[in-house]
């Protein structure tokens, strides 16, 4: 027998040891993973949800090449990448009335930003007894410690329960139980509440009603509750529309960004305020990271943005969503391994029956990559959310594919 003198690679590249066997990834084109041993890997999860745009994007990486000479810029000093990008936000993307962005290096440290943001809000506005941030359950909003308090992840919080802050949860359906907690907790302790449009990674698009969402704005409203947007996945077209709030009479005081920002480019996140909520802070300031508005993560995030608007890609989620989600539903509508189906846009889950990590893993076999998804209520989910490019034959390679995993893990 020859023993290997040295571990694969992704033995040698993983932080804990004993993990699966992932594939060594040496190139990417369109919506497909190239390994170094010639496979090709549909991506149909677009990464982590990241890549919008599809892989293999020269100009995002020569807009970054072009300025990384410059350096480092102390955060606080405006440049002309991050000015054009604060500008692309503002003038394209984000709603009416916000003109304030805080650029960071990804969603965790976006989200737990606001946070930060929601409590200076409210010290500055005289109200020093407010700290609370409502989080609904299921939810995911990030791995820092404030981020996993806020959340309701089980799986992620499991260990780390001593270091994480006693914020309130409330149903991520449920206005009349969120009033509850609201007045239990007395609204003069609540500094915000931070919500997903669409419920990511802890639900698989699990989506509340329109009633719910006029009802959480209406209540955030009349306690001056700053209600904040998580648009890490559901942002920059990923649904169909510019942000995953705009399906809904949904009325953002804070719309937090990452993921599809860089488009899987460049670490970059970024979140917005209504300019009453920036404007309260004057004089008091909010603190930055070192790495905010990287110059290189502003180009390259600034050149995402304009690929998106050129070859109209949030129109494209919309469309080939639309077949994504026939396609989906046509395929697994009757299977006794999915129990719901659920989403819109480039953005759907399907809630199992079955392991999920094993038929992610079945599906990795077959040369396809799906996001592992579910917590608390939706124990057991996968994600399907490709690049926007993707073109209708692979569509049905997607689908194809993935039936073949579940049929494996749960023959029918």
């Amino acid at each position: 027998m020859t023993v290997p003198t040295s571990q694969p690679d992704a033995g040698r590249y993983a932080f804990v040891p004993g993990g699966p066997p992932y594939p060594t990834i040496v190139d990417a084109q369109g919506c497909f993973l190239v390994t170094d041993d010639g496979r090709r890997i549909l991506d149909g999860a677009a990464g982590a949800i990241v890549g919008n745009i599809g892989w293999g994007r020269t100009e995002v990486a020569a807009a970054a090449a072009a300025v990384m000479p410059m350096g480092y810029v102390v955060p606080l000093w405006p440049t002309p990448s991050r000015l054009a990008l604060l500008d692309e936000l503002v003038q394209h993307w984000l709603p009416a009335g916000f003109h304030h962005v805080f650029f960071t290096s990804g969603g965790s440290e976006s989200t737990d930003s606001s946070l930060r943001l929601a409590r200076a809000y409210q010290v500055a506005k005289g109200r020093p007894g407010r700290w609370k941030v409502i989080g609904r359950h299921p939810s995911y909003h990030g791995m820092t410690t404030g981020t996993m308090a806020v959340a309701s992840h089980s799986a992620r919080q499991k260990g780390y329960e001593p270091l994480l802050l006693p914020f309130p949860k409330v149903p991520w359906d449920d206005p009349q139980e969120m009033l509850r907690i609201i007045e239990q907790e007395d609204p003069a302790t609540i500094a915000g509440f931070i919500v997903e449009p669409i419920t990511g990674a802890a639900g698989a698009c699990l989506t509340a009603s329109d009633a719910y969402w006029q009802a959480v704005t209406d209540i955030c409203r009349q306690h001056d509750i700053l209600l904040i947007a998580d648009e890490v996945m559901t942002g920059f077209g990923r649904t169909g529309l510019p942000f995953g709030h705009l399906h809904f009479p949904l009325q953002p005081d804070v719309i937090v960004g990452g993921k599809g920002l860089g488009g899987g480019y460049v670490p970059l996140g970024a979140v917005a305020a209504r300019d009453e909520v920036a404007e309260a802070l004057q004089g008091s300031g909010f603190m930055y990271f070192t790495f905010t508005g990287n110059d290189a993560a502003c180009a390259a995030g600034l050149t995402v943005l304009q690929i998106m608007r050129r070859e109209q890609l949030v129109q494209r989620s919309a469309s080939q969503g639309a077949v994504l989600g026939q396609r989906l539903r046509a395929e697994f509508g009757n299977h006794p391994a999915i129990s719901d189906i659920r989403g819109r846009g480039m953005f759907y889950g399907l809630q199992l029956r079955c392991s999920r990590d094993a038929v992610v893993m079945a599906a990795l076999a077959r040369d396809l990559w799906v996001y592992p998804a579910g917590s608390g209520p939706v124990p057991e989910a996968v994600m399907v959310a490709p690049p926007f490019v993707i073109s209708d034959d692979e569509i049905d390679q997607l689908v194809g594919t993935l039936r073949a995993a579940i049929d494996d893990v749960h023959p029918t």
